[in-house]
């Protein structure tokens, strides 16, 4: 998968939990890089550098990481919540496979790009 395909897998998930949705847009960097920009509707952006080069697992961990983070930044909601918790998801990569988990070490998981679809059909991820 593309870069823009691993963003949109990493933004299903979230919109599970709010209505809000940021712009996207990609600007190279040096040595490889590119930059992830989202903005809300009033202009404000918040971005950061990754390199799609690396596993697609990596890039999606690393999206699944910082996308969460610009959320919280434009829309004040931290996002994927961990069912029956308050508690947001974190990013981790677990037999090369980009998954949320839980940050308070529960046995709870997810694949990214499967959290949204598992809340909106009712069933637990």
């Amino acid at each position: 998968m593309g870069l823009r395909e691993l963003v949109a897998l990493v933004l299903a998930d979230l919109s599970a939990g709010t209505p809000e949705s940021p712009t996207v847009s990609y600007l190279p960097l040096d040595e490889g890089q590119v930059e992830v920009l989202l903005q809300n509707d009033d202009g404000m952006g918040v971005g950061f550098g990754v390199d799609p080069a690396r596993s697609e697992a990596d890039v999606l961990c690393a999206l699944a990481d910082r996308i969460p983070d610009a959320y919280v930044e434009l829309y004040a909601v931290g996002l994927p919540i961990v069912p029956g918790t308050r508690r947001p998801a974190r990013a981790d990569v677990v037999d090369g496979v980009a998954v949320w988990t839980d940050p308070a070490g529960g046995p709870w998981s997810c694949p990214v790009g499967r959290y949204g679809d598992a809340v909106r059909s009712g069933r637990q991820p």
